[in-house]
């Protein structure tokens, strides 16, 4: 388990740590010449069970409020430290803010310096933080009166420690470590002769073992793990929960390309983003309203980065309330839904609001839909098998499989395990699959049906329609690989059927008018071939009397309908001539020894021009009824295969 103090500069942070540890954390000659923590300080505590208690000591200073937010990113328990003589103070009051903040539920109260005051100010005091620990929602948070110099009630704050982190078990870190890739926010780089390049932080998910690779997210280099020691001790893995410093090497990996505010991951999480959107809550001590696109200083895991708030419902969000916002950042970061973050004022002078992720992959366009506002609300809920019910719930177009995976920082199978307890359906396949609960899927399915009967109703001469035009014509806009396996399934539901590229209603006959069917019977008399080789798109206009055009339309015409087949352009064929022309070839290909034919031989035997026989057999090669082999061919096919 892992321990943060917090609390007001001087109020004895460092020397409690030094009194339930026996390490002094401050190792700056600053922060020695000063006796002022500056950066982080880092104490273990071995347990009776072979466990581990580690602390963070971070500073109390308002100029170092910073790194206290890098200290307290990803902790198990809150240890807010109050002084006998001061009480509470204004960082007491901001860090306890920013404890709620990041979610810490647990939390203790070290009194210190109680060997200062007499017994009024004492009891003063305990009342004094009593009501204050009240007014934050933390009325059962204990208060351990101590003096650390000289030992009094170490004892008692030792004992409750060791309580809460044999209670704790680590039943949510072995979850985070087994179900959830690796992430480590990096807080400290540095170098040691004779070992190499040295990073440090916390471990918020997953685990690595040594040898294994790594990305670091500066610049998405690979990096792999040499060396691990995880609470000052070797290990050959890290995980979940732990604090832990990592020896990596990499090609190109320098102390100068890494900085606080990294992160180590696994390499499927490397999905950078410059917008979140957020569950965001105002602090209670703020006046007035968070108002839309306040600039901001964001602190996330170990980074801090500026940040615009944009509110995505009414203009503002007031002192104490919540609101969903989007973080229009100033740089690229890298998030998990359910990362805690904190604001601060765009001076970075005192801390405003704070919450939660819950969408990395946030959109520019349409933030503010309602669809989209919906969207994020089912994204508060607290696991992921709640938050895919209520996305599957609500989605008319499914819920993208990947970036859900990315997103949540799910294993496969993980993932899989939540679908099939769910009852949820896979569609599509690689990275565009999505999830749809199966009323969803079989509304789409409705919905594509009804979209295709409308397009019947206003174009009655077309047999058909592709997957392009239902794509466009369907509202809201379905995926091509999503669109492809709904229309799969109502195929084989027998509710649609498919010519070639188009498809069309089961009950569905084209329509045209009496004057175009005239001209489209005259047409196919005088192409048929009986006739000797069919006259050009021309000549068989001229013949018929009528405008190239014309002739054209209603020939096209005839091709939704299924009676003429376009042979090349310009070159048009009755059905039932293909279907003689065909039958000579199989033929042709049964006379033959080795069931192959040429073209001379096939030209012989129809009677017809050398060019027209060329674009015949053409044709029949790109519809895989035959295919050449050197300067003959062969059979691939019935022909009946032609027209499917």
């Amino acid at each position: 388990m892992i321990v943060a103090t917090a609390g007001h500069v001087d109020h004895g942070k460092t020397e409690l740590i030094k009194a339930l540890t026996g390490i002094d954390t401050d190792l700056l000659p600053e922060e020695k010449a000063r006796k002022l923590s500056i950066d982080l300080g880092f104490a273990y505590k071995v347990l009776s069970n072979s466990g581990m208690l580690g602390f963070v000591d971070v500073p109390g200073h308002e100029k170092f409020i910073r790194n206290m937010l890098v200290g307290v990113a990803g902790i198990d328990l809150g240890l807010l430290v109050v002084a006998a003589d001061d009480g509470v103070m204004p960082q007491t009051r901001e860090h306890l803010a920013i404890l709620n903040l990041f979610g810490i539920k647990k939390c203790l109260v070290a009194l210190t310096k109680i060997d200062r005051v007499l017994p009024e100010r004492y009891n003063e005091v305990q009342l004094q933080v009593k009501q204050f620990l009240a007014s934050a929602g933390r009325e059962r948070c204990e208060i351990f009166p101590v003096c650390a110099p000289k030992g009094e009630g170490i004892d008692a704050l030792s004992q409750a420690l060791f309580r809460y982190a044999k209670a704790s078990s680590s039943k949510g870190n072995i979850a985070r470590a087994a179900d959830y890739n690796f992430r480590m926010a990096i807080d400290r780089v540095f170098s040691l002769k004779g070992v190499g390049l040295i990073v440090t932080g916390m471990v918020f998910s997953g685990l690595v073992h040594t040898s294994e690779s790594l990305v670091l997210s500066s610049n998405g280099s690979k990096v792999r793990i040499r060396g691990i020691k995880v609470n000052s001790q070797t290990s050959d893995c890290a995980k979940a929960g732990e604090r832990c410093a990592l020896n990596i090497t990499g090609r190109g990996i320098r102390e100068h390309s890494i900085r606080r505010g990294n992160w180590l991951m696994h390499h499927s999480l490397y999905n950078p983003t410059k917008r979140i959107d957020v569950d965001l809550e105002v602090l209670q001590s703020e006046e007035g309203v968070l108002k839309h696109w306040t600039p901001t200083h964001l602190h996330i895991g170990s980074d801090h980065l500026p940040a615009r708030v944009a509110i995505l419902s009414g203009g503002g969000i007031a002192a104490g309330k919540r609101g969903l916002c989007q973080l229009v950042l100033d740089r690229d970061t890298f998030v998990c839904h359910g990362d805690r973050f904190v604001l601060r004022d765009q001076s970075a002078r005192r801390t405003i609001a704070g919450g939660r992720v819950l969408d990395p992959f946030a959109p520019k366009n349409g933030r503010a839909k309602p669809r989209r506002v919906d969207s994020l609300a089912a994204m508060r809920g607290d696991s992921a098998a709640e938050i895919l019910q209520k996305l599957t719930d609500q989605s008319e177009t499914g819920v993208s499989l990947q970036q859900f995976i990315v997103s949540h920082n799910l294993q496969i199978p993980k993932i899989n395990l939540l679908i099939t307890s769910l009852g949820l359906r896979l569609v599509g396949s690689a990275t565009q699959q999505r999830v749809f609960c199966e009323k969803r899927w079989r509304e789409l399915l409705d919905r594509v049906e009804k979209t295709i009967a409308q397009f019947h109703q206003s174009n009655p001469a077309l047999f058909g329609v592709s997957i392009v035009d239902i794509q466009t014509l369907l509202t809201p806009l379905v995926e091509a690989m999503t669109l492809d396996a709904a229309l799969n399934v109502l195929v084989a539901e027998n509710r649609l059927r498919v010519q070639g590229q188009k498809f069309y209603l089961s009950s569905h006959t084209v329509k045209i008018s009496q004057k175009d069917k005239i001209l489209l019977d005259r047409a196919i008399m005088v192409l048929v071939t009986s006739f000797g080789t069919p006259p050009s798109l021309y000549k068989a206009a001229k013949d018929i009397g009528v405008e190239v055009s014309s002739l054209e339309k209603a020939l096209k015409t005839g091709v939704k309908l299924g009676d003429v087949v376009m042979i090349k352009k310009n070159r048009y064929l009755p059905k039932s001539s293909v279907t003689k022309l065909a039958i000579v070839v199989e033929q042709l290909a049964a006379q033959s020894n080795d069931g192959l034919f040429t073209t001379a031989n096939y030209r012989d035997e129809v009677n017809l021009g050398r060019n027209f026989v060329i674009d015949v057999l053409e044709y029949f090669d790109r519809k895989g009824f035959t295919m050449q082999v050197g300067n003959h061919r062969r059979v691939q096919c019935s022909a009946d295969s032609i027209f499917l």
